[in-house]
């Protein structure tokens, strides 16, 4: 496991490191991960790393970003925490954001706010954006304007093979990683 850090900017962490416990948790405290080891991404390119480091030793994955969907527990794995991936910009022109996959919706609320925008988010603040809108996201303006989900127009995934892709709504990949569950890839 050693060579993943020199592998990857972000942090390596293994049972017994400072710092594990803390890496491997979450707001939901049911099911709790206990990797084997964890890998801090700081961007696309660790997830990347990460995926091709597990599969050449057939190491099952998890991701995590905020931790608050409730999940199985990633047991002797390698998990990829996402929350250090925290970018975003806001086109106030278009109305439109690009998030990273560790951002939480009070960043992307405040800086909307700022334009006299409003995006698709839950309720709760401290909900990683990218992982709410892939499980649908359904908020409170979900009468009026429908789902988060329905409202995304590319994603850009890392696959199982360790490849980054682009997708959009001509794409398979692109509808099944809106609502469809794990195991597609790391957005």
């Amino acid at each position: 496991m050693n060579t993943l850090s020199v592998l990857v900017e972000g942090p390596v962490f293994v049972p017994g490191d400072a710092g594990y416990d803390t890496e491997r948790s979450g707001f939901q405290l049911a099911g709790q991960h206990r990797p084997a080891v964890i890998v801090g991404a700081t961007s696309a390119s660790d997830v990347r790393t990460a995926i091709r480091f597990a599969a050449a030793r057939d190491l099952p994955i998890a991701v995590q970003a905020t931790g608050h969907g409730l999940t199985a527990p990633a047991q002797d794995a390698l998990l990829i925490t996402t929350h250090r991936m925290s970018g975003f910009r806001i086109d106030p022109a278009a109305g439109t954001a690009w998030i990273e996959a560790g951002v939480r919706w009070k960043a992307v609320v405040d800086a909307a706010a700022e334009h006299g925008l409003a995006p698709l988010s839950g309720s709760s603040p401290s909900v990683g954006a990218v992982s709410y809108t892939l499980g649908g996201g359904i908020g409170v303006l979900v009468r009026s304007y429908g789902l988060a989900a329905d409202h995304v127009r590319t994603l850009e995934v890392v696959t199982a093979d360790g490849e980054m892709r682009q997708v959009s709504a001509g794409s398979d990949l692109f509808w099944a990683l809106l609502g469809g569950g794990n195991n597609f890839g790391v957005v």
